[in-house]
């Protein structure tokens, strides 16, 4: 029979309340590890005083510990009185073969967004899973292994690039002497230990970001314990949610003791991206970076909080589309300054390009008698983005709508016209930088000052 506290999807408040009235003896905690990692640590405060830690709390990777040296050290009680709570980071008991794409996919992400050490260790499960030794891991040439191979690694087939990747990821664990565990499924060993007699002064805390939901083990836990989900909504893009956003800038900014300027958040809304662990370390380092001051204001955001949704486009389209060639052209200066590649702004402004366009088609149907110059964003989303039919959100990609709400700003200052021939203009460029016919970054800009100037005909 269920547990009469078990929940799930849980309310992490409501389980926490509960926990200190009469804890569970397992809880399994689901979410982007440093989600699990608050939850887990505010479990502990409330199940293990802090001069009781050192011999009643245990803390393991679940990607390298068997579970039944784990299992063995739950039921020897405590040096002190009181309960001893083990906790297991990032298991793989909840894995399966259907989830290993995901991982893939995460696995990625954090390589893109310089967390190595998260990569190594999604490399090293996955590659666990499929069975192989640390002799065949080092020795793979990821170049040339054949697709067949990867895809059943990885559960997904992938590119020359996503190759690289992985090249580069197996290196940095050789480099520091990463290496392949044997992968157990020791669902059942769980299984049996929670249809036992668990010990009663004693309480296991799993941590996983990936869960394989159709697991009988999960459903064991949910019996017998608690199962908590923290999901983030995001938008169809896959960037984070508006409400999202907020819940994070409440987590880090609101614990940090400060409050963020309306500009300033709505700054970081746009930044934002789609990577929620990287949104709340660039929330941190942007409090270190205000220092003493209470209220953060756009300025800070602007100088410390790292662009991981490239809405620098909308500040040069913003440029071009009220004819600042100056202030347009600066922003092309800085980003060569960062290392971006030509062409890839180049495809970048294409894009924005042809989302303009399509905000042109917008403004003209069905927002053309609603939409007003310097209407209010709140206004806009409250009252003209219901207007918006799925078609057209959908075409437009599923952008969040603060990033529609200032294209269609910009578009409300380009002529269909003028987007037009700057899309045409713009192929004839990427042609020439392809054919290495000029110096690409004198030809880019030539190219904002030349649509600058057709803006103001």
């Amino acid at each position: 029979m269920p547990h009469p506290n078990s929940v799930s999807p849980s309310d992490v408040e409501r389980v926490l309340a509960d926990a200190g009235r009469r804890p569970l003896p397992v809880y399994l905690f689901i979410g982007e590890p440093f989600q699990t990692d608050a939850a887990a640590r505010r479990l502990i405060d409330i199940l293990v005083p802090p001069e009781r830690r050192s011999f009643n709390l245990e803390t393991y990777d679940g990607r390298t510990t068997s579970l039944r040296p784990i299992l063995d050290s739950l039921r020897t009680p405590g040096l002190f009185r009181g309960l001893k709570l083990i906790w297991v980071r990032e298991s793989t008991l909840f894995l399966s073969g259907e989830k290993r794409s995901d991982l893939a996919g995460e696995l990625f992400t954090a390589w893109t967004e310089e967390r190595q050490g998260e990569a190594a260790e999604k490399l090293l499960t996955l590659a666990a899973m499929a069975g192989w030794k640390q002799e065949q891991f080092a020795g793979a040439d990821w170049l040339t292994l054949p697709s067949s191979a990867l895809t059943e690694l990885l559960g997904q087939s992938v590119d020359a690039e996503e190759r690289s990747v992985l090249a580069a990821v197996c290196a940095y664990c050789l480099e520091r002497n990463l290496s392949v565990a044997d992968f157990r499924d020791e669902s059942g060993v769980l299984q049996e230990h929670l249809q036992g007699s668990a010990p009663a002064d004693a309480v296991l805390l799993f941590t996983a970001a990936t869960v394989d939901r159709r697991k009988r083990v999960v459903n064991s836990i949910r019996e017998h314990g608690s199962v908590v989900e923290l999901t983030l909504a995001r938008e169809r893009s896959g960037a984070l949610a508006e409400a999202s956003v907020d819940q994070l800038v409440a987590s880090v900014i609101g614990g940090a003791g400060k409050r963020l300027a309306p500009a300033a958040r709505r700054l970081i809304a746009q930044r934002a991206g789609a990577d929620a662990a990287a949104v709340a370390m660039e929330l941190e380092k942007l409090c270190l970076y205000a220092g003493d001051a209470g209220i953060i204001n756009e300025d800070d955001v602007r100088a410390s909080f790292r662009d991981m949704a490239e809405s620098w486009i909308f500040d040069f389209t913003r440029a071009l589309a009220q004819r600042h060639a100056t202030a347009a052209v600066r922003l092309l200066r800085a980003l060569f300054e960062q290392g971006e590649h030509p062409l890839r702004l180049v495809a970048l402004i294409a894009r924005e390009l042809r989302i303009l366009l399509l905000a042109r088609d917008c403004l003209d149907d069905p927002l053309g008698k609603q939409w007003r110059p310097g209407i209010p964003y709140a206004v806009f989303r409250d009252q003209l983005l219901p207007m918006l039919s799925d078609d057209q959100r959908e075409a437009l990609g599923g952008m969040h709508p603060y990033a529609l709400y200032q294209s269609l700003q910009n578009a409300s200052h380009i002529r269909t016209a003028t987007l037009q021939r700057a899309l045409l203009a713009l192929h004839r460029l990427d042609l020439k930088l392809k054919s290495s016919q000029g110096e690409p970054h004198i030809l880019l800009e030539r190219y904002v000052v030349d649509l600058c100037r057709q803006s103001q005909d």
